[in-house]
């Protein structure tokens, strides 16, 4: 997709569209010696019973709301809702690990998507580029961009742990183009791998999206519908003088 530099701004997600995370697929089995802290400390039977619960918890609490809950929130509420009687002291115990156990296991799941270096360089002496991603750790999206050399590209990382907003409510997207000087919104083109928040929301507030459609590889990724600009490799990304 050839798409004119006539832009002030690029806006990127962060993980599965800069950086990919967990295995190819999306699973999130990587993240096991998380989910077995609280088996380990007798709240759950099983890892897959955690994970069960963290995914509907989340879809019902964290999906399509603009406002972000840490790592230690979203467990703490979880485990309220799902494990009411639990002691108090083992469920801090609990999410203190997990907490260290995610930030260990998590980088070691990262790594490129293909084309992704190229493309920046490409594009790094023709618009500004800066970040916005949901994530519910404070300053993680820059850490890991900065962990595989892509930090530099970029005028802001903008993660939704920092600022306690998150796509695809509008205020996170406002405080980008805050942090970008305000320019026009139709000069401000969002590419990520969500529908919704990443090409859809970004439209809505007048801005141009492209949709990094990765749903031959994950279950989990949305196909593009007709209407929605997409690409499915960063080779198909150029910008045109």
């Amino acid at each position: 997709m050839v798409t004119s530099t006539s832009l002030d701004w690029i806006f990127f997600d962060c993980f599965n569209t800069l950086v990919d995370d967990f295995d190819t697929s999306g699973h999130d089995a990587g993240l096991a010696p998380m989910y077995q802290v609280p088996v380990a400390a007798g709240l759950y039977q099983d890892i897959a019973d955690v994970r069960a619960d963290y995914l509907r918890w989340r879809r019902e609490h964290i999906v399509g709301k603009p406002h972000e809950q840490s790592l230690q929130q979203r467990f703490r509420n979880l485990l309220a809702t799902y494990r009411p009687g639990a002691d108090p002291a083992t469920v801090e115990r609990v999410l203190a690990e997990m907490e260290i156990q995610f930030m260990d296991c998590f980088p070691h799941t990262l790594r490129l998507p293909a084309g992704v270096e190229s493309m920046l360089q490409r594009c790094q002496s023709q618009v500004s580029m800066g970040v916005i991603s949901n994530f519910f750790l404070a300053d993680w999206p820059a850490k890991m961009l900065e962990r595989h050399g892509l930090r530099s590209y970029f005028k802001f990382v903008l993660d939704s742990a920092d600022c306690g907003k998150r796509k695809p409510g509008e205020a996170v997207y406002q405080m980008a183009l805050e942090l970008a000087g305000n320019p026009p919104p139709e000069r401000v083109l969002f590419i990520g791998d969500h529908l919704t928040n990443d090409a859809i929301a970004p439209q809505q507030l007048g801005m141009q999206s492209i949709y990094f459609d990765r749903s031959a590889e994950r279950a989990s990724s949305s196909a593009a519908p007709s209407h929605i600009n997409a690409i499915t490799h960063w080779d198909q990304f150029v910008l045109q003088a």
